[in-house]
């Protein structure tokens, strides 16, 4: 209790200083202040930024995916003479893949582009033919608006049926009579049998649609375009998607892959590994860098605000000496006056650390605002910034407290 009390008595006496002395106290509460709202500040904007990525990610599919595809060199037409006489990428890679980690694998998706003419009684376009297998609409966040998805038996035979995206629905069938009509993609009649939801992700509020390719998607069955199409009696595919929910099995998943499929391939690398939840893990790190310069940027002005305050608190001890020796004389000791100093100190960071906090928050605001994303703040900015606030004050009020419980009473009464 004789504790609790000595306590309450020193924060009532740093606070009737700090109220006698209001432009001081600004003064050195100042520092504190602006380097809580800079930490806070950089480091919401920065998870802002990260967390909105996060979001179009999540739209596109989700994180929890393994792609494969042709090397570059085999699309530009660079492949080598071995490269050249392999089969490509595979539908039995995809089978090969699925077989290794069974129970791991949640979906395998496939594509194969084709580009020919696509034709309607509303007009005739050049166009891209997305030929897709296995999950590929849940595994790239594709939902149907209207009709049916395919079916196994449409997969397997290569069915004429076809899904087409919102701008794809509206440039061929203006009417918005899509559903059940028909187009003929190259020489093949197709039948409508769906249409997908609009596909629709502003990264910032002021900027346009970064899905609107994905709406241009009129899809068909895979085998339709390898098989009538192409007539590829190989079952070549441009990219296979392997869906791992359990992140931590997805390296030892991909080595796996890399093996099988590189045994495939006579033993040529002619294929890349793309696992997007590393890539966002590889993001997030190139991230942390301006973490760190944010972070930096507000301890200099801690540091730099640490100094004013040891100043100003200096200079303010000379205003007190007569003050420390007085209570010194009825019997003060040194480490009570040290307390005394520490606690005035402190009580100024926290009030300085809780208005920058305020200031940091405006400060966020007003700039995600202004470049168009939502404002996302996690607890440990708040606590990364008030931990170096309070670091801060404490470190740099030591030495002027040390310095009054060091002061000789009765120089300290002779004063002037």
């Amino acid at each position: 209790m004789a504790t609790t009390g000595a306590f309450r008595e020193r924060l009532l006496e740093a606070w009737v200083e700090i109220r006698e002395n209001l432009g001081r106290s600004i003064l050195q509460a100042l520092g504190v202040l602006l380097g809580v709202a800079s930490v806070l500040g950089g480091f919401s904007i920065s998870d802002s930024q990260r967390k909105r990525a996060d979001e179009m990610f999540v739209k596109m599919g989700g994180l929890d995916k393994l792609n494969i595809q042709p090397k570059a060199a085999l699309r530009d037409g660079r492949p080598t003479a071995l490269q050249q006489a392999n089969l490509g990428l595979r539908d039995a890679d995809a089978i090969g893949g699925e077989a290794l980690q069974s129970d791991a694998i949640q979906g395998v998706s496939r594509l194969k582009n084709a580009r020919t003419r696509v034709v309607s009684g509303y007009a005739d376009q050049d166009r891209q033919v997305s030929g897709i297998g296995g999950d590929f609409i849940p595994a790239n966040g594709y939902g149907l608006a209207q009709g049916r998805s395919f079916s196994t038996m449409d997969m397997e035979t290569g069915a004429p049926v076809a899904i087409l995206g919102t701008e794809a629905a509206t440039v061929f069938f203006p009417k918005g009579d899509a559903l059940g009509q028909s187009l003929r993609i190259g020489n093949i009649p197709v039948t409508v049998i769906g249409t997908f939801q609009e596909r629709v992700f502003r990264f910032r509020e002021n900027q346009g649609n970064q899905f609107w390719w994905r709406n241009r998607i009129i899809a068909v069955p895979a085998s339709l375009v390898q098989r009538r199409m192409n007539g590829d009696a190989y079952h070549r595919v441009d990219r296979v998607t392997f869906r791992i929910p359990d992140l931590n099995a997805m390296s030892g998943f991909a080595e796996q892959l890399r093996n099988l499929v590189k045994s495939n391939h006579r033993l040529e690398e002619d294929f890349r590994l793309d696992d997007v939840a590393a890539r966002v893990r590889r993001r997030q790190s190139q991230g942390s860098v301006y973490d760190i310069i944010f972070m930096l940027s507000g301890v200099l002005a801690l540091v730099g605000g640490g100094i004013v305050n040891v100043n100003i608190q200096m200079a303010s001890l000379k205003e007190r000496v007569r003050e420390v020796g007085v209570k010194m004389a009825i019997g003060a000791p040194g480490r009570e006056i040290f307390k005394s100093f520490m606690t005035e100190a402190l009580l100024l960071t926290a009030l300085g650390g809780f208005a920058g906090l305020f200031l940091g928050i405006g400060f966020s605001w007003i700039i995600t605002s202004s470049i168009g994303i939502p404002l996302y703040m996690t607890p440990a900015s708040f606590l990364w910034a008030y931990g170096l606030a309070a670091a801060s004050g404490f470190l740099f009020a030591l030495y002027p407290a040390w310095k009054a419980s060091r002061l000789s009473p009765m120089e300290a009464l002779r004063y002037e």
